[in-house]
């Protein structure tokens, strides 16, 4: 389910480059405001639309659990740029649009959904044992105790 969210919020983050940020004094899109900012939230939300491809590609959890741990530290920093540039617009732009709200959101949705991505692999419910796949296998073996050895004494 998270990894949806990922998605979508990535999917959001590109939408919101194309809506007007600033208002005053001419209405300006994120790719016409910025110089830098609008790439980095392009990558981020190209990261975020790998995390899906990731999850789909590979069978076992590990490498999506990976690239969600640094899309979320990655996705911090953009969510940072983007909340920077709102408080200090670029040049003599003013009155935020409905694109840098939906812009900080959206990088907000990534970091958060990919938080929730990373908490979201179990590999199994309880009583019904799967491989790292997800698919059923029988009871898992029992495991037998053996007492560690007495510690020498000098």
């Amino acid at each position: 389910m998270g990894e949806w969210l990922v998605g979508a919020a990535g999917v959001v983050l590109v939408a919101s480059l194309f809506l007007p940020w600033f208002e005053d004094p001419v209405e300006v899109s994120g790719w016409e405001a910025f110089a830098v900012t609008d790439v980095i939230a392009a990558v981020i939300a190209a990261g975020a639309l790998g995390v899906v491809v990731v999850t789909a590609r590979f069978r076992s959890a590990s490498p999506a659990i990976a690239y969600e741990a640094m899309l979320t530290l990655i996705g911090a920093l953009g969510f940072a740029i983007v909340a920077i540039r709102l408080l200090a617009p670029p040049g003599e732009l003013a009155g935020l649009g409905v694109g840098a709200w939906l812009g900080l959101l959206a990088s907000a949705g990534v970091v958060v959904s990919s938080t929730v991505a990373m908490r979201d692999e179990r590999p199994s419910r309880p009583g019904r044992p799967t491989d790292s796949g997800g698919a059923p296998v029988t009871a898992p073996r029992e495991v037998e105790a053996i007492p560690a050895p007495p510690a020498a004494s000098s």
